[in-house]
């Protein structure tokens, strides 16, 4: 009760109780017929809804006036409230429904279809809700509605409490009574089939009947592999039941003596075999597309079953079961369960954008196991299977053209076919209850093909980006998948990438996906805290990760605008032409420092590339827009993009602001230097200096202390993880901060960020009087000479009163106008498009 009171979107309720299950489905029933309800929904006292589930409900009741019956994702509750087993499920999908109650626990149905079906079926109790979706399913077919009747809100809005439930049978009983509905579900739709448990509660086996056996032609292309041909052929006539066959090999140029000779045997029997076992030559390069297309031209079969020659059958049932679906109304397509020679799964079908285009859900796992729900073990719909065992209508394969022989000669062939056969509204049905052995990729790991790897490689990368071309969209939100669950896992893993989980007609904010170069300063300042904050701020819908996202996911997630922070690995640079052939996102590089010029004493420059310019260039050439630190690196960047945008360094308010550094007024003035290994040219222009001063200061070094100078030093402090360094700059205390700075190009380039962590502090700062530090930031800036900083240093801790006084003034300053959270609307206006 509590769960609809807290509702997003208001709902009515009625409590209703009975001593007699049956006399609740009446009562049930009587109260919802009377209900001036348009919609309504059943749910078990103890059971919980989402706080937006009525929301979500009511958005998709406004955006699909169509569907008439809705269901959601659920999870389990346990007593202590708990949530386990997420159940994201997919779209509406007749087979699976038929293999398993899965639409769940929250049903919600509009009233005069709840009226029309006469509400729950008393007779069906303890399986009433299965009953209600496959008679509303009957009755949306009658009406011409169909499956788009039925919708699916694909978030986790229902929590169902571990072992509610208003029904008093044992659980034998409620699993009799769901094989009992669907019985009858079979029964009213005149189809003669036989219903039985399946392989764990609460799933079922439908046997279809075989009302008639046509002609299948069995496809078979080869070239050598004499073993896997022969035994594949004997296979399907040792273990085939099913009587009516004929076998096409096409002989793609076999090479190998003996495989010739056996084509050959072959082919002089084809008389006496009453041309039930045929060869076909198919001379030229190699082309499964146009292999399979010339036979399925010459077939005299009715269906046309592609097997690759590297199968097996394993069971004489196997044909029998594929038919028994393909002579079903609607489907177009039927697939097996493919097993590895060790017995593992090979294929349980094939979801779309999953580890690239599309990719075998399950794969390598034992052939006993259920898989998700029960995905692996069960009969259902996909969006497509693999044609090293694909049984399809030869009039529904022509119709929609075959296999494309010219973009898809070898890969994502079978993808494609049974995308174009659901498009013409067809079902692409698997069934793990026909099952074969597959090596899986024979040909290609065989190297059968006579073309170098450089050209396959290529063929390859082309077959992919003309599959990415036609079908992207369609990737991204499988409707036999969740976009709740990862597209780069095999094993339907939850979606740990938040943004590609987001529903894609939600978009209040603009869309922006951030890559950082790293986790320390660069990626924090420029990437990182940027993001956090207008997130925080609400001004955007964003998402900072480092992780590379593939075109389907980049489909998921489409932002509206993209920034790359110094990817200039040849996997990044690839990425980005990916993402700007697939990709509608506005595309931003950001770096901030000269990387093409670091200087002699860097120790990072014997790790940055030689060719450093040359994929810089590349990297920002393929983007929009390029966003630097300071004013020098958009001048030496200049003809790197054809928009150069200046954002300077910020801190940001929610790390740095409340922390308050104590003056400690010691006998003598703490002096202190922060820095790590990539300021060891800047530190040693001070190096003389330390030793000097020495016994006049408490010299205080955080991030890095060379050997020669720890004698000198009072107090030294190792790095921290950065989350941790403001505070422990701050824990320092310093009366004094230093910010020597080499004098070479690069560091002209840079920014004052060191000037701003010191400032914000309260710090006085004694800092090299060069580009970056220049300003109207009240500091004292010297000449790098040693005089001049012993001068400097010297006559600042003179006066306690006026360093403390400069202090705050550089703390205001700071304050004032160096807060990230004060200049979102630069970051927001440098990451997105003109608008």
């Amino acid at each position: 009760m509590a769960s609809l009171d807290s509702q997003w979107y208001p709902v009515s309720m009625q409590w209703i109780q009975s001593v007699r299950t049956e006399h609740l489905l009446n009562e049930i029933n009587h109260r919802l017929f009377a209900d001036e309800a348009d919609w309504v929904a059943l749910m078990d006292a103890g059971d919980q809804l989402a706080p937006d589930a009525s929301f979500r409900i009511a958005q998709a009741i406004r955006k699909h006036p169509e569907w008439q019956l809705i269901y959601t994702d659920e999870d389990n509750l346990t007593s202590d409230g708990q949530h386990l087993n997420p159940h994201c499920k997919p779209d509406f999908n007749l087979d699976y429904l038929r293999s398993l109650p899965y639409t769940g626990g929250l049903l919600v149905v509009r009233k005069d279809l709840f009226t029309a079906l006469g509400g729950f079926d008393p007779e069906a109790e303890g399986a009433e809700d299965y009953d209600l979706v496959l008679r509303a399913w009957e009755h949306l077919q009658a009406a011409g509605v169909g499956d788009a009747g039925i919708g699916h809100v694909p978030e986790v809005l229902y929590h169902r409490l571990q072992g509610s439930s208003h029904c008093r049978k044992s659980i034998p009983e409620i699993l009799a009574a769901g094989q009992a509905v669907l019985e009858r579900h079979l029964q009213r739709l005149g189809i003669a089939a036989e219903v039985s448990p399946g392989p764990f509660p609460p799933s079922y086996r439908v046997r279809y009947a075989l009302s008639a056996a046509p002609l299948v032609s069995i496809i078979i292309p080869t070239r050598d592999q004499l073993g896997f041909l022969q035994r594949c052929i004997e296979s399907v006539i040792e273990k085939t039941r099913y009587p009516a066959y004929e076998i096409l090999v096409v002989d793609n140029d076999s090479q190998d003596p003996e495989a010739r000779r056996y084509l050959d045997l072959l082919a002089e029997q084809e008389e006496s075999l009453g041309g039930r076992l045929r060869v076909l030559r198919y001379p030229g390069a190699f082309n499964f597309s146009a292999m399979n297309n010339q036979a399925v031209g010459a077939a005299r079969g009715e269906y046309c079953l592609l097997l690759n020659n590297d199968t097996a059958a394993l069971h004489e049932d196997w044909l029998d079961e594929m038919m028994s679906h393909a002579l079903r109304p609607g489907v177009g397509i039927v697939g097996a369960k493919l097993l590895y020679p060790d017995g593992k799964i090979q294929h349980a079908g094939v979801v779309l954008g999953m580890k690239g285009p599309a990719e075998h859900p399950f794969i390598g796992r034992p052939p006993e196991d259920r898989g998700y729900f029960g995905r692996a073990q069960l009969t259902q719909d996909y969006s497509a299977v693999t044609a090293a065992c694909l049984l399809v209508r030869k009039e529904v394969f022509q119709m929609v053209g075959g296999l494309d022989e010219e973009r898809f000669q070898v890969s994502y062939n079978d993808v494609d076919l049974c995308l174009k056969v659901r498009e013409a509204g067809h079902r692409i049905v698997w069934t793990p209850w026909a099952m074969l052995l597959h090596e899986g990729s024979a040909s290609q790991k065989g190297e059968v093909e006579q073309r170098p790897s450089a050209q396959k490689l290529a063929r390859f990368a082309a077959e992919k980006t003309a599959f990415y071309d036609r079908w992207l969209p369609q990737l991204a939100f499988d409707p036999a998948y969740n976009r709740h669950l990862s597209l780069v896992s095999t094993d339907f893993l939850l979606e740990d990438q938040p943004p590609l989980s987001w529903d894609p007609a939600w978009r209040p904010r603009p869309r922006v996906l951030v890559h950082s170069a790293d986790r320390e300063g660069c990626g924090e300042y420029r990437i990182i805290a940027p993001m956090r904050a207008l997130r925080t701020a609400g001004l955007v819908q964003g998402w900072e990760t480092m992780r590379i996202f593939e075109p389907a996911e980049m489909e998921r997630f489409s932002p509206d605008s993209i920034v790359l922070q110094r990817q200039m690995e040849w996997p990044q640079i690839e990425a980005l032409e990916r993402h700007r052939r697939f990709s509608k996102a506005f595309r931003v590089f950001e770096i901030d420092d000269l990387i093409t010029n670091l200087p002699t004493k860097s120790v990072h420059k014997a790790s940055i590339h030689k060719d450093i310019a040359k994929r810089f260039r590349k990297a920002a050439g393929l983007c929009n827009r390029l966003v630097v630190a300071t004013e020098p690196l958009a001048k030496a960047y200049a003809g790197f993009s054809d928009e150069v945008r200046v954002v300077p360094n910020y801190l940001e308010r929610a790390r740095w602001d409340g922390l308050a550094p104590r003056r400690r007024g010691g006998p003598k003035p703490r002096v202190g230097w922060a820095g790590g290994v990539g300021h060891t040219g800047d530190l040693e222009l001070v190096a003389d200096v330390v030793r000097e001063l020495a016994k006049e200061v408490d010299w205080v070094f955080f991030g890095l202390c060379p050997d020669a100078l720890r004698p000198y030093v009072q107090e030294f402090y190792p790095g921290v993880p950065l989350p941790q360094y403001p505070a422990k700059l701050a824990s320092l205390d310093l009366d004094l901060a230093i910010a020597p700075l080499e004098d070479n190009a690069f560091n002209e380039a840079k920014s004052h960020l060191r000037l701003l962590e010191y400032g914000v502090l309260g710090y006085p700062v004694v800092c090299s009087d060069l580009t970056p530090y220049q300003g109207d930031f009240p500091v004292w800036r010297v000449a790098n000479r040693y005089r001049d900083w012993l001068k400097a240093i010297r006559e600042a801790v003179s006066d306690r009163d006026a360093l403390a006084r400069q202090g705050d003034l550089l703390r205001e300053k700071v304050r004032q106008r160096w807060l990230l959270e004060d200049h979102l609307d630069v970051w927001l206006q440098a990451w997105l498009p003109r608008r």
